[in-house]
């Protein structure tokens, strides 16, 4: 969960009519705005040697635990209850088993012919199944028979095929059995789980799931210091009876079966001082390659200071549940003298490559600036190395708040930091996206810009920037595989309610455009869940590969058909929806 953005525009007229916004496709258009934008070949990378990247590796060994799904009793109603959604009508298919809107194909491009298709779709988590935490930090990993859809507090398992959820349990129970209660007692009664991120390795058919717990710290007086008091470097250490510390939590299936039993982790998110060092670990991410789990985040110190840093694990430990091999960096930082600040550093998901017989890669970007950072490890199990280059690409700055109708609170599109990281072993390439600025209608809009990386020559094959110039587009996530590559992302504008989108191009097409889009999920009402003017959306959206079929999957946020004044208690409700996407190339 990111620091919240209060510098939303109080002063912004609302849409007073609606567009009736179908499930369609929303093509980017030649000239159009930011909608034409392309790029391919900027530019070469410039080699910085390791040294100059972090501190470590620092080796460390820790212990594990099981937990076995089928005997965790969800307690969330007990906990806290959670907001009541009854009246909300989320959408979906029609009782004729057939989509609720028509789909219009767009035409653009003189190459390719792939339509992104919607396979199999239905309702993921909601407000009604969770404490109402914002965001809801959404995310699926997909296997053999079996969705795992994980938010903010909460996983459900679900049938892939039918959607039937088959199992709900809090994430704190997942990692109860390494959770030791502090001296003092868990500020909310139980441990603050939160930040979730999900993965299916396909090359050993187990689920990993990551998140971190916060243990709030308490002040001489037995108040409560939480998140927003480390990250703004408020934590008096005169006035401090128990510090704030940040934990990384991990949890991989013992089989492809996630109703089972998992081996359970918990870590410190650095090598100082073990497992007493204080501070915040926040926007945690989950990586793999054939021989090691990574995990990197942004860590706020109780002292005010801030770095990135990142560990490695021996997968073959943590999947046989064995005391696991760590090893941290400290203190990451871009290449270069005058090179951007480092945030937000997203591993790769490589599950067939990297390890002791490769390389495996990370990338970040900065917040103003025309270069991403490229990262390499080798040999991460047993002598890890770290090294960092330059990437060349076009300049980008952070994105403006995104619109919405009926309400001056605008959408907190989560700045230019980059989402994730995919790996495509077909062609070596590395796939990436944030959200950028780019000039739209009547000023600044949010719009995806998204990049394909050669490794190997650490050079940009081609980049595009992907939106309309009346609307806004954020928060992308990418899934690349063979010759396809999805982004799953959100859409709003002045008359257009925050909706779920899938965007998606083959190999062969235009070089820098996009080949299709389809919308998943219309928003069905303005979201205003904070009283702040910048809500808090989905933080981070979700895809993954079907290892059966290699269709995508994909899930994100959208804001159901009911309004909760801001005044209320209950918080105004998101809901979430999983659908599965292909190119159709027989068209």
């Amino acid at each position: 969960m990111s620091r919240k953005d209060d510098s939303g525009d109080q002063d912004r007229n609302p849409a007073e009519q609606l567009w009736n916004i179908e499930r369609r496709r929303v093509l980017q258009l030649a000239g159009a705005g930011v909608a034409g934008l392309g790029m391919t070949g900027a530019g070469s990378g410039v080699a910085s040697a390791a040294t100059d990247c972090a501190d470590g590796p620092f080796e460390r060994t820790y212990e594990g635990g099981t937990v076995n799904f089928a005997q965790i009793q969800s307690e969330q109603g007990a906990k806290r209850g959670p907001p009541d959604m009854s009246t909300a009508e989320p959408g979906g298919r029609d009782k004729s088993g057939e989509p609720p809107y028509g789909r219009a194909r767009g035409q653009q491009g003189d190459e390719g012919d792939g339509e992104l298709e919607i396979g199999t779709e239905y309702e993921g988590l909601g407000s009604n199944d969770t404490r109402g935490g914002v965001p809801s930090d959404s995310q699926i990993a997909t296997g053999r028979s079996k969705n795992v859809h994980a938010v903010n507090q909460q996983v459900a398992i679900y049938n892939k095929q039918s959607g039937t959820k088959q199992r709900q349990v809090d994430l704190e129970d997942i990692w109860e059995p390494v959770i030791p209660e502090p001296e003092g007692g868990f500020a909310l009664g139980y441990p603050f789980v939160f930040d979730p991120r999900a993965r299916y390795d396909r090359n050993e058919d187990r689920f990993v799931l990551c998140a971190t717990q916060f243990v709030m710290g308490l002040t001489a007086d037995g108040e409560m210091i939480g998140k927003e008091e480390v990250e703004e470097g408020e934590v008096d250490p005169k006035a401090v009876s128990r510090a704030p510390r940040g934990y990384f939590v991990v949890a991989v299936s013992q089989s492809s079966n996630p109703n089972g039993t998992w081996n359970v982790y918990r870590l410190p998110p650095e090598d100082a001082d073990g497992p007493d060092v204080a501070g915040l670990v926040d926007y945690p991410t989950l990586g793999l390659d054939q021989d090691a789990i990574y995990l990197t985040q942004n860590f706020f110190a109780n002292d005010g200071s801030f770095t990135v840093t990142m560990v490695t694990l021996d997968k073959a430990e943590v999947y046989a549940g064995e005391p696991v091999t760590a090893h941290h960096f400290d203190n990451m930082n871009n290449p270069g003298e005058d090179a951007p600040f480092t945030f937000t550093v997203q591993p790769a998901f490589q599950p067939f490559s990297g390890g002791s017989s490769g390389t495996y890669y990370m990338v970040n970007s900065g917040f103003t600036s025309d270069a991403l950072t490229l990262w390499e490890v080798t040999d991460p199990t047993t002598n890890p190395s770290l090294s960092c280059y330059t990437v060349d690409v076009e300049a980008y700055s952070p994105p403006p708040t995104a619109d919405q109708p009926n309400t001056d609170s605008t959408i907190d599109t989560i700045g230019s930091r980059l989402m994730n990281a995919d790996y495509n072993l077909e062609d070596g390439s590395l796939w990436t996206a944030h959200t950028v600025a780019a000039e739209g209608d009547d000023g600044v809009v949010a719009a995806i810009r998204w990049y394909e990386i050669d490794v190997e020559s650490r050079e940009l094959v081609q980049s595009g920037t992907y939106g309309e110039p009346d609307k806004s587009y954020y928060i992308p996530t990418v899934k690349s595989y063979e010759d396809a590559t999805i982004i799953v992302h959100n859409v709003s504008g002045p008359d257009t309610f925050a909706r779920m989108d899938v965007a998606g191009r083959t190999a062969d097409f235009t070089p820098g455009e996009i080949e299709d889009s389809v919308a998943i999920q219309d928003g069905e009402s303005k979201y205003n869940a904070l009283p702040g003017p910048v809500e808090r959306w989905g933080d981070y959206n979700g895809a993954s590969l079907d290892p059966q079929t290699k269709n995508f999957w994909t899930v994100s946020q959208y804001s159901p058909n009911i309004n909760i004044p801001v005044d209320e208690e209950t918080r105004d409700p998101y809901a979430t929806r999983i659908a599965e996407v292909f190119f159709d190339d027989e068209l």
